[in-house]
């Protein structure tokens, strides 16, 4: 039992939002690690010509420092959210854009290797989409992009237009990786809201299951336990008990299902139903409708219905007389169950698993109606239609 519950069980500790989050801390090192290498490759060039080589060896020592943090922080965590590098390396891309502009000639500030801010500063912004809120993200790209814009027009080598292009470049990358970071983390809450849905419901379509196999035979077992069970009724009881326990095997899946007739009729349905309830007043009526053939499903089902009805009876009703009745008009078949037993009032009194469930939800599943009354001092009758194939009428 539980096996497809219990897989389902495994796979949702295997959160899709948790490997959302490896895949995104995956990323942003091997993003940040281009930086990195163009910096290396830059730094001594760059220092070589700068107005401050110490100035400009430090930053971009800082800056490599960090990065190697960021690199291992999510390696290590498995997380972009949570880091100390997270400021540091918003406030060194903020530094390193007026730094280019100081230490470096006029010249270089913007589209040389050494130059390396702008690049930086499109990949911090980038980067800080996916531990910053989107809209914060966002502004903070758009500032970011502007404070460029400011510096490398300052510096008056490049046309505004080639400023401006290139400023964009800072808002848009953040834009983009916010909006993809926002969309994979919320496609992976919603797989794990699934999947948690798909075990809850898996658990109930288990319980129910198993809720159906054992209803009949815990009322067998009680009245096999119970020394005030009249003798006349224990052989009838042990036909039962050994057909429920090879029902309870078949379900745990240590013997395979027993044959059904090859023949699935309503009579054959009956008989099978019928048998063990040799203590009841049974008076079976069924030549009527005993020749029409059934689906598989609705054999099965409509058989259950009908033990679990006798089984109340038994149990319940302490009745004088039970009779089955079998019939068809050739479009329908009928079986109805009727005793007249204590009866019941069903204003005022809930039906209970057997009838409502294993009874009226199972049969309905089929495609088969059920109508019960009942009355005090009035009996019980249940009433089983369903209709009747083509090749039948």
């Amino acid at each position: 039992m539980g096996s497809r519950s219990e897989a389902l069980s495994r796979a949702s500790s295997r959160s899709s939002a948790r490997r959302a989050e490896w895949g995104i801390a995956l990323v942003a090192p091997t993003m940040r690690a281009i930086v990195v290498v163009q910096i290396l490759l830059s730094v001594t060039s760059g220092a070589s010509i700068s107005v401050h080589a110490v100035a400009y060896w430090v930053l971009s020592l800082c800056v490599i420092a960090v990065s190697v943090l960021l690199m291992t922080q999510c390696l290590v965590t498995g997380t972009v959210r949570r880091g100390l590098w997270h400021w540091p390396d918003v406030l060194l891309a903020w530094i390193a854009i007026p730094a280019m502009n100081l230490l470096l000639p006029s010249s270089h500030v913007v589209g040389t290797w050494e130059a390396w801010a702008s690049g930086f500063a499109i990949n911090v912004a980038a980067l800080a989409a996916a531990w910053m809120r989107p809209a914060v993200a966002v502004g903070h790209g758009l500032a970011l992009g502007g404070w460029y814009l400011v510096w490398t027009s300052a510096a008056g080598t490049t046309s505004w237009e080639t400023n401006l292009s290139n400023a964009l470049t800072v808002p848009g990358y953040a834009a983009v990786v916010a909006l993809l970071t926002y969309y994979l983390r919320a496609l992976a809450r919603d797989a794990d809201r699934s999947r948690e849905d798909a075990v809850a419901a898996t658990r109930a379509l288990e319980l129910e299951r198993y809720q159906l196999t054992v209803h009949d035979a815990s009322s067998i077992l009680r009245l096999l336990s119970d020394e005030d069970t009249p003798a006349e009724v224990l052989p009838g009881l042990r036909v039962q008990a050994d057909r429920e326990a090879k029902r309870l095997r078949n379900y745990l899946g240590a013997e395979s299902a027993p044959a059904h007739p090859a023949v699935r009729s309503v009579g054959a349905m009956l008989a099978t139903a019928l048998e063990g309830f040799d203590d009841l007043p049974l008076e079976p009526a069924v030549a009527l409708g005993a020749h029409v053939e059934l689906d598989e499903d609705v054999w099965v089902a409509a058989g259950r219905a009908v033990t679990t009805v006798l089984h109340n009876v038994r149990l319940h009703a302490r009745a004088h007389q039970v009779v089955v009745h079998a019939d068809t008009d050739g479009e329908t078949w009928e079986v109805v169950v009727s005793d007249d037993g204590v009866g019941f009032d069903q204003d005022s009194q809930p039906l209970g698993f057997g009838l409502d469930t294993q009874v009226g939800q199972a049969l309905r599943d089929v495609g088969v109606s059920v109508d019960l009354r009942s009355a005090p001092g009035r009996g019980t009758s249940v009433t089983i239609t369903g209709p009747v194939h083509e090749e039948d009428r």
